[in-house]
């Protein structure tokens, strides 16, 4: 009898093991997915979509070699350079960007030039876990029509690197201040932002464009589906609401991100109704 309950026990040994193995895993990340595209558009009343910005990247095997950002206005592609293992400056056209160093293995640094001259610089500080925990542009030359001479932005995680806050500080030509603050809602899913490697190049690349205003974006570990937006008083209090918005992402058999609705709620002091804008986000990766 002994002996025929043997092969039982160790059946059902193997079985429950294999269940155990085989047991997906809640946010599993697949390292040889790489993020090539994203495309933001908005969705007009009748469905038509309109590109907001799209942004590109190439490899060679691992390595990321260019990133492109397209807008109505702009149409760059960065070539980026390495020397010991880590990126030195990308460049596109007449604008580079050159990144320093000292002794981190992450940019604590960098300055944009366009036509060989300064326009903006950057500095960065991380937290223990090397995430960007604040990035303070500083402008030489204003871009046309603005007034801001300096930004400042703050990101703040929790105990799992989720991004949950973000605040700006806009100093203006006159010296006065302006304060905003987002709070993100996260997913149990990667963001889609996860599969690049180069997210301090890809930050500063996006600010110096003019066109980025919110670079935490880059830096969630799990993927948003609602933020809001508040102005701030001078004494750092939460005044009227920006921005409401809500994701609808929608993830494959391997929780990449594929493509997220977003519904905005647009709010101003002076109009008493918000404005409601619906985008499109598109996510495409390179996988081996």
């Amino acid at each position: 009898m002994k002996t025929r309950i043997l092969p039982i026990c160790l059946s059902v040994t193997f079985l429950l093991a294999a269940t155990f193995a085989c047991k997906p895993e809640e946010n599993p990340v697949i390292p040889t997915c790489r993020l090539t595209s994203t495309n933001d558009q908005v969705v007009a009343a009748d469905g038509q979509l309109t590109d907001e910005i799209k942004r590109t990247f190439t490899y060679n095997a691992a390595t990321l070699t260019t990133l492109a950002e397209k807008t109505k206005n702009q149409d760059v592609t960065f070539t980026v350079t390495y020397a010991d293992q880590r990126v030195r400056s990308a460049a596109g056209g007449q604008d580079v960007v050159t990144f320093g160093y000292g002794s981190a293995t992450s940019p604590t640094s960098a300055t944009f030039t366009r036509g060989g001259k300064v326009m903006s610089t950057f500095g960065m500080e991380y937290t223990t876990a090397g995430r960007l925990s604040k990035i303070v542009e500083s402008r030489q030359i204003l871009p046309t029509g603005s007034l801001t001479k300096e930004r400042a932005f703050t990101l703040t995680y929790d105990t799992n690197g989720n991004l949950t806050n973000e605040q700006v500080r806009f100093t203006l030509n006159d010296g006065s201040v302006v304060e905003q603050e987002t709070e993100y809602t996260f997913d149990t899913k990667p963001a889609p932002y996860k599969r690049l490697s180069e997210l301090p190049l890809l930050t500063v690349v996006a600010l110096s464009q003019a066109v980025e205003t919110r670079p935490g974006r880059f830096w969630h570990n799990n993927n948003c589906i609602a933020l809001k937006s508040y102005n701030l008083t001078s004494t750092g209090s939460r005044s009227n609401l920006r921005e409401s918005s809500t994701f609808t992402p929608v993830y494959d058999a391997d929780n990449k991100v594929m493509t997220q609705d977003q519904a905005a709620l647009l709010y101003q002091a002076s109009v008493p109704n918000p404005v409601s804008k619906k985008n499109l986000q598109t996510f495409t990766y390179q996988c081996e």
